[in-house]
């Protein structure tokens, strides 16, 4: 009977491990990538807050040109910092460039967040 309960728990523990890192930031960046790169707006709206999935709509064309030019290319995330419901996952290309996604929990669920800023310079 010990047995059973505690091989349960043990059970129990690894589901919710499995779970949590099927959830985390670096799974969702992962997601995020692999959606841009199939044009899946399906799967982009599991892993992106609404906003960027309207501003990938809106970009499509560029954003895909950019897809392909980075298809092939290995990315690694090196980077998870996670702050109560926001993130930040930074990723390195097999080129050696860097880049960074914000991230915000909604639901439960990490969802890759970009902002434009029309005030670049």
């Amino acid at each position: 009977m010990k047995k059973r309960f505690f091989a349960g728990i043990l059970v129990f523990i690894a589901l919710l491990a499995g779970c949590s890192l099927a959830n985390s930031p670096k799974v969702a960046v992962k997601k995020f990538g692999k959606a841009i790169e199939k044009n899946d707006m399906k799967a982009l709206a599991e892993v992106a807050t609404p906003d960027t999935v309207r501003l990938v709509a809106t970009f499509g064309s560029k954003i895909q040109g950019y897809a392909a030019s980075m298809s092939g290319k290995k990315i690694k995330a090196i980077k998870e910092e996670i702050d109560g419901n926001t993130a930040e996952v930074t990723v390195i290309f097999d080129d050696g460039e860097e880049e960074n996604f914000d991230l915000v929990k909604i639901n439960g669920k990490w969802k890759v967040d970009i902002k434009m800023d029309f005030n670049d310079k």
